[in-house]
């Protein structure tokens, strides 16, 4: 048996609340990401509560390679 939370569409806004994003972020790393499609017209993500966990440690992962990526090299030590 199924419950409603785990059968919900979650909305970009909704999921990238829970990820502690906003829907701005989560659409780039929808888009750099080749884990999700975007279903029908628009471009637009289907989710459920059950894609949060896994696409959660999908985010971290990408959010902290791209700040490795965006910062300064450091020079080489002498």
């Amino acid at each position: 048996m199924t419950t409603k939370a785990t059968t919900e569409t979650l909305t970009t806004k909704q999921v990238a609340e829970a990820l502690g994003t906003d829907a701005k972020t989560l659409r780039v790393f929808l888009r750099a990401s080749a884990d999700y499609t975007a279903v029908g017209s628009g471009k637009r993500y289907a989710f459920t509560t059950k894609d949060v966990g896994p696409m959660k440690t999908r985010f971290t992962k990408w959010t902290k390679e791209r700040a490795a990526a965006k910062a300064p090299a450091t020079p080489p030590a002498e």
